[in-house]
């Protein structure tokens, strides 16, 4: 029961803790840390997400104020960006797209978007921001390499020296340097590590609700069907994903507030993986018990069906928790319809 009213200083510590954004996964191409300091004149964070399978963006923002108004400044601004970047594929584009919809005076931003495939890169910034591409170009147009830092600063925070070393560590201590000190402002760091796969690589998140898990399926499908898988592959792997998804949304989350589900797949030489990656409560549902099938539906272990089903379905299925992420690698060979019509 709550007692006693509700501060707006308590509001506004809420409304900062929701701004941050999830753990970077571990992932092939890149990696990415960021973070956000406030001397309680402003409210500043960083993000990240993926506005399509292959393009990641990220940003570091500094809204002025540290009142309620500009803690729902800055969340709205977060959405905003989202919707821009995933509308324009362009940092410019977007940064350029959100003056002409909203008064950007005391925003400081600084925004990214990758093409993991390529490489290419595109920076922009407002405010007191950068956007510092490989080779120390600052916004605009960059073809990122492996070993490439990127970087993301907004308000008081000023990004490193280009020729800055990689630590052993990573990039955390970069980043985390930059925002000590009781700086205002927010920083965002981003490695390029090697280059994706265009044609047999995929990559998305969802949210977690069911509505979303239909949406991935779709996803899945059209990725499957683009390589020709058979029918029967198809509908296997969305019974088994469809399952495992079911399971996160209902039990991988304990404090009831939104988060992203990592869906990765790769197809070599015909054998499917793909990676189900969330950050919530670790838990190994290979754990589960193998259910007793002769036994009466009401004496069975919950849950022990459908991850029977889920082994029944697929070649291989491992766990891992990496990074504060359960990771679930899920491995399939399929058959293409041609060679079940030979």
């Amino acid at each position: 029961m709550r007692e006693g009213p509700i501060s707006d200083a308590a509001l506004i510590a809420h409304l900062r803790a929701s701004l941050l954004p999830q753990r970077f996964p571990v992932r092939r191409e890149a990696e990415l840390e960021g973070g956000a300091g406030d001397a309680g004149d402003a409210v500043s964070f960083y993000d990240h997400h993926w506005p399509a399978p292959s393009l990641l963006a990220a940003s570091a923002v500094r809204v002025a104020g540290g009142d309620i108004a500009a803690a729902l400044r800055a969340a709205g601004i977060r959405q905003l960006l989202r919707a821009l970047v995933a509308k324009t594929a362009s940092a410019q584009e977007a940064l350029a797209a959100l003056a002409e919809r909203i008064d950007t005076a005391g925003l400081d931003i600084g925004l990214l978007v990758l093409d993991v495939v390529t490489g290419t890169a595109s920076g922009a910034a407002c405010g007191r921001a950068s956007a510092v591409l490989a080779r120390s170009e600052r916004a605009g147009t960059a073809v990122l390499q492996a070993g490439d830092i990127a970087w993301l600063t907004a308000g008081d925070v000023a990004a490193p020296p280009a020729a800055v070393a990689t630590p052993l560590d990573g990039i955390a201590a970069l980043v985390h340097e930059r925002i000590g000190r009781g700086r205002s402002g927010a920083a965002c760091a981003l490695l390029v590590k090697a280059r994706g796969r265009l044609a047999q690589e995929a990559a998305f998140s969802l949210g977690n609700t069911h509505g979303d898990i239909q949406v991935a399926a779709e996803k899945v499908r059209r990725f499957l069907e683009t390589h020709g898988a058979g029918e029967a592959d198809v509908t296997g792997i969305d019974v088994a994903l469809d399952e495992i998804l079911t399971n996160v949304v209902n039990y991988g989350f304990e404090d009831g507030g939104a988060h992203e589900i990592v869906l990765a797949l790769s197809i070599v030489s015909n054998l499917l993986t793909i990676e189900v990656q969330d950050d919530g409560r670790p838990f190994d549902p290979l754990g589960i018990p193998e259910p007793d099938l002769e036994a009466d539906l009401e004496s069975r272990q919950i849950g022990g069906l459908g991850m029977h089903f889920v082994r029944t379905l697929l070649d291989r299925v491992s766990y891992s928790r990496r990074n504060g992420w359960n990771v679930l690698k899920l491995e399939k060979h399929l058959v293409a319809e041609a060679e079940k019509a030979s």
